[in-house]
């Protein structure tokens, strides 16, 4: 992603959340995009997404169909 690349997301992004970004703030914000890609690569280069199973969803509250007794 090039830096313009980068800076158009941001924009984007903040736009679309309705937030306001200092512009002093922007290139720590593109850092940590460029950081979060890079744990992005890591992960898909382990093969787990494609295999792994998504949990269930966790209601808290809810009963479940188990009961511990």
């Amino acid at each position: 992603m090039s830096a313009d690349d980068t800076t158009a997301l941001i924009e984007a992004s903040a736009a679309n959340l309705g937030l306001t970004i200092a512009p002093e703030w922007k290139p720590n914000v593109a850092m940590f995009i460029e950081v979060a890609r890079g744990m992005a690569r890591l992960v898909e280069g382990t093969g787990a997404a494609a295999s792994a199973e998504a949990e269930p969803v966790l209601t808290p509250g809810a009963t479940s169909a188990c009961s511990a007794e």
